[in-house]
Order: C-alpha cells, then sequence, then structure tokens
C-alpha cells in the first residue's frame, strides 16, 4: 500500500484520548486540538497514553527516526477528554462534537468503559457518522463478550486485538459486538522512551484508523459506508468476533485503489536449484504456540519458559496493573515490560533459545488473580 501512499496530509484523524505531546517523530502531523479538561488549546499529553496511539497512526516514515506510523503522511487532531483514562461520557461526546466541527475525516477513540449507553455519548457518535465522518473505537481488553463503549454502538468499527495466528489475545473483549480486529502488540514511541512494543486495545484502533486512513488518502471521495463494507468485506475471520482481522492489501485491492498481486498459475512447479540446500521443515524443534496460566498471588510470583530462538511476548492481566512489574531474566540481561495499560502489562523481545525467568512483584498485599499469557517458540517435546 505504501508504494501507492503513505498518507494524504489532507486527511485529518481525531484522536479522542488523552492529548498528544509534540516529538521529532510526529514533526508536521499535528493540526490544532483542544484540551476539554483544562478548557484550552494546548492538548498536553500527561499520562503518553495519547501520544503512543498517535506513533501507532502517524509517526513520521524515512525520517532516520524511530518507526513509522500506519498513515504517515496523514494528519492528527488531539482532543484531551481525560488526564488519566477515566472515562467520562459526556467529555467523550464533546470531543467527538469539536473533532467533527473542525474537519476530522476519521475519529479515532481508544477510552472504553463498561456500563450503560449514555444517551448523549450515543448522540454524538451518530452526529459523526451523519457527516460522512468514521468512528474507530477500542473494544476494550475486558476477557469477555459484556459491550463497552463507545465501540458497541451502532455505526462504530470497534476493534478487538489478535495474535500472529489470527486467534483473539485472552485479554481482547469479543462478541458479535467487535467488528473488526488488528494486531495485539504494536510498536509504540512517546518523547520519554525509544520504540518499543506494547499490547493492549488501546492501539488496535490506531492500525484501524490508518489504514481507513491510507484509503481515504488514495480516494477522498469514498463513502464512511464504502470504507467499513471494504475493511469488513476482506478481513481474515476470527472466531469469536463479527469479521475478523483487518488485511489492508484486500481492502485497497477490493476498491480498485491497487492492482491485485499475480500469483502463480495454477499447475506451476518450482524446482530446487541443483546443490541448493533444502531448508529444514518448519516446526520440526519448535512451535510457535501461546501458553496461558492463570490462578492468584499476592504480591509476587516467579515462572519459567524453555524457549527457542525467535519473538517473544507475554501479557499479564490483573486488576490495578499499573501497582506492578513484569521482567524477563536471562543470565546477564533483565528485560523490563513497559507501563500498564489498564489491566495489562507486556513485553515484547526478540530471544536466543533458552531458558528465561519471568518476575512479577505489585505493590501491596492483596490477594489478586492473574492470567498470563505468552506466545513464543516452545520446543514440540519440551518437558
Amino acid at each position: 500500500m505504501w508504494e501507492t501512499t503513505t498518507g494524504d496530509p489532507g486527511i485529518v484523524i481525531a484522536l479522542i484520548d488523552t492529548g498528544v505531546n509534540s516529538m521529532p517523530e510526529l514533526e508536521g502531523a499535528l493540526v490544532p486540538g483542544w484540551d476539554f479538561v483544562e478548557n484550552d488549546a494546548v492538548p498536553q499529553d500527561t499520562s503518553t497514553h495519547g501520544t503512543r496511539v498517535a506513533s501507532v497512526i502517524a509517526a513520521r516514515g524515512n525520517n532516520r527516526l524511530g518507526m513509522a506510523g500506519h498513515c504517515w503522511g496523514c494528519r492528527i487532531m488531539p482532543v484531551r477528554v481525560t488526564a488519566g483514562g477515566a472515562v467520562n461520557p459526556e467529555r467523550i461526546a464533546q470531543g467527538i462534537i469539536w473533532a467533527v466541527e473542525h474537519g476530522a475525516r476519521i475519529i479515532n477513540v481508544s477510552l472504553t468503559r463498561a456500563g450503560n449507553p449514555d444517551t448523549t455519548e450515543q448522540l454524538a457518535v451518530q452526529y459523526a457518522l451523519d457527516r460522512g465522518v468514521l468512528v474507530v473505537a477500542s473494544a476494550g481488553n475486558a476477557a469477555n463478550q459484556v459491550p463497552q463503549y463507545p465501540a458497541a454502538y451502532p455505526g462504530v468499527l470497534s476493534v478487538g486485538g489478535t495474535d500472529d495466528s489470527d486467534s483473539l489475545y485472552f485479554w481482547s473483549s469479543r462478541g458479535p459486538w467487535v467488528a473488526l480486529t488488528a494486531p495485539g502488540c504494536h510498536m509504540v514511541l512517546d518523547p520519554t522512551i525509544t520504540p518499543g512494543t506494547i499490547c493492549g486495545t488501546s492501539f488496535t484502533p490506531g492500525a484501524v484508523s490508518g489504514v481507513a486512513g491510507l484509503i481515504l488518502s488514495r480516494n477522498p471521495s469514498l463513502t464512511t459506508h464504502q470504507v467499513i463494507a471494504a475493511l469488513t468485506a476482506t478481513a481474515k475471520p476470527v472466531p469469536g468476533v463479527a469479521f475478523g482481522r483487518i488485511d489492508a492489501l484486500a481492502a485497497f485491492q477490493l476498491l480498485g485503489l491497487i492492482a491485485p498481486a499475480q500469483t502463480t498459475p495454477a499447475g506451476a512447479q518450482t524446482t530446487t536449484p541443483p546443490g541448493a540446500r533444502r531448508r529444514p521443515a518448519p516446526g520440526q524443534l519448535y512451535a510457535r504456540d501461546i501458553v496461558v496460566e492463570a490462578g492468584s498471588f499476592r504480591r509476587a510470583f516467579r515462572t519459567t519458559f524453555r524457549v527457542g530462538r525467535g519473538r517473544f511476548e507475554m501479557q499479564l492481566s490483573t486488576g490495578r496493573a499499573r501497582e506492578c512489574t513484569l521482567s524477563l531474566r536471562s543470565p546477564g540481561e533483565v528485560i523490563v515490560a513497559m507501563p500498564a495499560v489498564k489491566n495489562l502489562l507486556s513485553l515484547s523481545a526478540a530471544l536466543t533459545a533458552g531458558r528465561y525467568t519471568v518476575d512479577v512483584r505489585c505493590r501491596g498485599s492483596r490477594n489478586r488473580l492473574y492470567s498470563l499469557g505468552v506466545i513464543a517458540m516452545f520446543p514440540r517435546a519440551a518437558p
């Protein structure tokens, strides 16, 4: 897709979030926004959440810095509606209406709440939809089918999180009200950190908003309904949600924005050149798999994993996760997870084969329920 467009600056994606801080990776990406917390035109991000979501969408590419967002030519409109993540439906409604009236083509809401629908919030969503603005929202990290808002309102493109096998992460919300999924772990950046991987459905809407931004950059005359239809019709099926994991290239092809990829004609044969060494069949020794353990602990616990060489992802789901630290230890190295997103701590790293120790430590003495999920290359016949 990036061979045809990396995003048009005329496509503005509003972030209804904790604000966005300026940084080199967002240079030229921000348009004026508003702060509904302090009621001024400086939507400063005091928690880094909104800035990290902005990096998923629009971190500038090919600039020898950090990382690239999905639509790194699009622009971001920061609309601050919370300081620390607490969700106020009335404030979200104000943010949505403000974004529509100031030219946003897409609205991204990476905030969630359980409970009942809110009339003011739902009317604001409908106001955006009636004016042709696409609303994309986080499905939440609730690990159940309980609707989360504003994602569950009709017309909103709600997004959960899937792993690299197109299965729902154990922590992702699910159910027929969840339309799409995107990779549940994303690289993010803010002024306080180098690029790092973090997991949670706070970041999955950013992927969908970014892809939608690329689509509208190629053809801004498309309606919201056409964009939604393309994204849902081409999604790779995922059990547990309405449609499935977003397939950006397939959506581009369906809309005629890029030619279909050439495929090998039926019946054509490929041969290995003489003398070439054949690679061992994938998965002979190791298989990429997910292991989830659950239970309870007080203050701390430790567990170990033997894994093969490759990408290692780990997510700890527990109440008040911000009170906890998650670390991965090997001889001579300690990798520490990024700060928690609501009830989720996540860590990702490229590892060599070996045995690794996971340490979890939390403040306080309360008894905690937890789920710990690991995706890695596990030995097929390991004890």
